[in-house]
C-alpha cells in the first residue's frame, strides 16, 4: 500500500480545528481518530500555534467534566 502525504493545512485552519476539538467535549485523541487526523500531527499544530503567539488555545479535555463546588454559605 502506497503512502500518500496529506496536503499542508494552513495555520488558520489548524487553529479552527484545535478549537473545534477542544470544544467538542471529547479527548484530543478520540477527536483526532474521529476526524482522521494523526494525534502527533494535532499536537504539532498546537505547539506551532503556541510558538506563533496565538492568543488562546483551549486546554485539553481529559474525558471528564469539572463539577463546580457547592457554595457553603
Amino acid at each position: 500500500m502506497a503512502y500518500t502525504r496529506k496536503a499542508h493545512v494552513p495555520m488558520a485552519e489548524q487553529i479552527k480545528l484545535i478549537n473545534e476539538c477542544r470544544q467538542s467535549g471529547m479527548t484530543d485523541a478520540d477527536w483526532c481518530r474521529k476526524n482522521d487526523i494523526a494525534v502527533s500531527t494535532f499536537y504539532n499544530w498546537v505547539s506551532r500555534c503556541r510558538k506563533a503567539a496565538v492568543d488562546h488555545i483551549p486546554l485539553p479535555n481529559h474525558g471528564h467534566l469539572e463539577v463546580p463546588a457547592r457554595n457553603r454559605t
